[in-house]
């Protein structure tokens, strides 16, 4: 599926969010599946709405607590007559039963309210189904939580994996946290890069430079979206947590006093070379001006929404001090 094709495609479609295998699962009847959240997501013919999945169509991968990215469904493989392993519950052969860690015995079904330790397991038959918007991810980090992503939602129910959204709604909210999708013709998708077995999987990482840092940026995320507060919207790749105040001074995160930086923008606030003006306009030290790219940004006002959580009197003690430098 080629640019235009994804381009044409996001124009109309359905809208979804998946629930990540694993940990995340409610209940035990189902053994799971192998997800690489950033490529692909698998389902079966056992799950609701597996029917209504189609490319094109906007998916947003969620855990149990957040939204974790976004993307364009670019191609369903469809694996028939596959094996699966399902539980069930020993006296009424229900699937919605929960494990439980603290009580015994180990199970505990719902529906009929009966305890076991070991749940009846049987081998069926089904359609087996995986997803893949690779091409198109882009990350949320929790940019929209739970009570937003149900906000969004065309189904009331916590128990559903795929549920359908409302997907106007949907593409304005990650819009407005500053996601951005690839343009027409940008990506290439003639084949598919990535095999269907992808042992182990793949994950993104954060390294972690200081204690608490990466809480840190997670508040700035949830509070501003993925957005540089001097650049606009950044891929979530490049976006640092800074502080007003330096950390090695005060040793402690405060969402009142960061912001969300592009890193090269970063380095040129914490070296004293861009501040912002008590006004919230964007300032470029003197020696910086022969550099178009950074000399644009002088005067521009902060990316930041009118009710932001900026101490003003922080602000304004940063802008001084830099800019007693220059």
């Amino acid at each position: 599926m080629d640019g235009v094709d994804i381009a044409a495609a996001a124009a109309g479609g359905a809208a979804w969010s998946f629930l990540i295998a694993g940990e995340e699962r409610q209940f035990q009847g189902n053994a799971g599946y192998e997800d690489v959240v950033e490529e692909s997501y698998s389902y079966d013919s056992t799950v609701g709405n597996y029917r209504r999945v189609a490319v094109g169509d906007l998916v947003v991968v969620r855990n149990s607590r957040e939204a974790l990215g976004v993307g364009y469904v670019e191609e369903l493989e469809v694996l028939p007559d596959q094996q699966k392993l399902r539980s069930r519950c020993l006296y009424c052969g229900s699937t919605g039963f929960k494990e439980r860690t603290t009580e015994q015995p180990r199970f505990r079904c719902s529906p009929c309210g009966n305890a076991f330790d070991t749940p009846k397991v049987e081998t069926i038959r089904v359609t087996a189904y995986r997803a893949h918007y690779g091409g198109t991810w882009q990350p949320l980090e929790g940019c929209l939580d739970k009570a937003q992503l149900a906000g969004l939602s065309l189904s009331k129910s916590d128990q559903q994996s795929i549920k359908a959204m409302d997907r106007v709604r949907t593409l304005d909210a990650v819009t407005a946290r500053g996601v951005r999708f690839p343009h027409q013709g940008s990506v290439s998708g003639t084949s598919r890069q990535h095999p269907l077995e992808l042992p182990g999987g793949r994950r993104r990482t954060t390294a972690a430079v200081r204690r608490g840092q990466n809480a840190f940026r997670n508040a700035l995320v949830a509070r501003y979206g993925l957005i540089c507060a001097v650049t606009g919207s950044a891929p979530a790749e490049v976006l640092e947590a800074a502080h007003l105040r330096p950390f090695a001074t005060t040793e402690r995160h405060r969402v009142e006093e960061g912001l969300l930086l592009r890193a090269d923008v970063h380095r040129l606030f914490d070296s004293g070379l861009l501040t912002i003006s008590p006004g919230l306009l964007v300032r470029v030290a003197p020696s910086l001006l022969g550099y178009s790219a950074y000399s644009a940004l002088e005067g521009n006002s902060l990316h930041v929404p009118e009710d932001h959580a900026l101490d003003i009197d922080v602000v304004k003690e940063h802008f001084a001090v830099t800019t007693a430098t220059w």
